[in-house]
């Protein structure tokens, strides 16, 4: 038995839903919507380790009896019916509750879960990132944080007279849209000495996204003129082509390696591949919307990663 968390309306849940159904392994649901007629319970004994049952309205479980959890929780700030509760409404007191207790035992539950809600928390610091994924030999673009127009002004000038761009996006794991640093940047560069923002190096190449999922990788080629390929039509006009590719084996062993020492099971990796075979890496997504990938090629991430949950080998 695996248990799905998130709002399964989503389309990774969605997915990772019909895939269970699919596979027959056995599955409930945590809806996060329905929060507040779902009950968790938690024991510890120093004997037989932590026990505990979750109650939703369509389910009464047994934590003992799960193999792996999906984790796919949105913010529970942001609820839809929390929406305009003060911050001490016993509403959002109760819900703050509730989370805090499922993320404690997701992140010491010894069972399989893609991914523990502390391993997320690698990609809220995107140089911390970044200095571990060098340990696992891949490159990382040229890079600079700062809060200083006068630094930025000087590393974009260094990086156009060697025949590059630049691009920036934020520095935490807050979703962000990646951008060429242009003119009309210039104009509104004193902004940042208030949000120290990420500067890279634009490097030329190729757009590859891997999914892992324990030991297995799934390389998406994607092929877009836009600088965030996700927002291909905003940026470029038309949408961005994904399909199928493959990588080498040791860039694949590195993706699994690195996934592995960052304790997310399940992650996206971004990578771009230069014109003289280097894989360059961006980032590690500790949840990645795989939904997006799989919709267009077909990639079987979603029963690869419910049998993975469920103690399958192959999915």
């Amino acid at each position: 038995m695996i248990l799905i968390c998130g709002i399964p309306t989503e389309p990774p849940a969605a997915r990772a839903i019909q895939a269970a159904e699919e596979l027959g392994i056995g599955h409930a649901v945590l809806d996060q919507r329905l929060h507040a007629a779902t009950e968790l319970t938690l024991s510890a004994d120093p004997r037989t380790g932590i026990a505990g049952r979750l109650r939703t309205p369509d389910a009464s479980l047994e934590l003992a009896g799960l193999s792996g959890v999906y984790v796919r929780l949105m913010d529970e700030r942001f609820l839809p019916d929390l929406k305009g509760l003060a911050a001490d409404a016993p509403e959002r007191l109760r819900v703050r509750a509730f989370h805090d207790l499922l993320h404690g035992w997701l992140n010491i539950a010894p069972i399989r879960v893609a991914s523990r809600p502390r391993a997320m928390l690698s990609n809220m610091s995107k140089t911390y990132q970044a200095n571990i994924i060098r340990r696992f030999g891949f490159d990382i673009p040229e890079t600079l944080v700062t809060n200083d127009p006068a630094e930025v002004l000087a590393f974009v000038s260094r990086c156009e007279s060697e025949g590059d761009g630049v691009i920036y996006k934020s520095v935490s794991g807050t979703r962000s849209i990646v951008q060429t640093f242009g003119a009309e940047d210039r104009q509104r560069l004193a902004r940042i000495q208030w949000c120290p923002t990420q500067f890279q190096r634009k490097v030329s190449g190729l757009d590859i996204r891997v999914h892992v999922v324990g030991q297995r990788t799934f390389a998406t080629r994607i092929k877009s003129a836009a600088t965030d390929y996700r927002y291909a039509q905003r940026q470029a006009g038309s949408d961005a082509e994904l399909s199928v590719t493959q990588i080498p084996p040791h860039v694949s062993t590195a993706c699994v390696e690195l996934a592995t020492a960052l304790d997310l099971p399940f992650a996206g990796i971004d990578l771009r591949r230069t014109p003289a075979g280097a894989h360059v890496c961006f980032e590690v997504n500790p949840c990645p919307a795989y939904s997006y990938y799989e919709s267009r090629t077909g990639a079987p991430i979603a029963r690869s990663l419910v049998s993975w949950l469920a103690g399958y080998a192959v999915g």
